[in-house]
């Protein structure tokens, strides 16, 4: 969807985001930070688009389903093309 994330410095959730980069991590249950990270966006529409399209591109990259099937099926042994 091309947007900016802000989610928590936890496992599963830290994956996802390059803090700076394509959004912001910050330490779990720490409103403040989450609040200040809120506001940094709410501050600056052409930061929300910039990491926004950041993410969409790591999204593109990272999960586009051929090549998470090509990586399962060579992991498995199995050849050919995935269509």
């Amino acid at each position: 969807m091309g947007r900016p994330i802000i989610t928590t410095d936890a496992p599963s959730c830290r994956e996802t985001v390059a803090d700076g980069d394509n959004g912001f991590l910050v330490p779990v249950k720490a409103v403040d930070e989450l609040a200040a990270a809120m506001e940094k966006f709410i501050a600056s529409l052409e930061l929300v688009e910039q990491m926004g399209m950041r993410a969409r591109a790591i999204a593109e990259s990272k999960y586009d389903v051929n090549a998470v099937n090509t990586v399962m099926l060579r992991e498995m042994g199995i050849t050919g093309k995935v269509e």
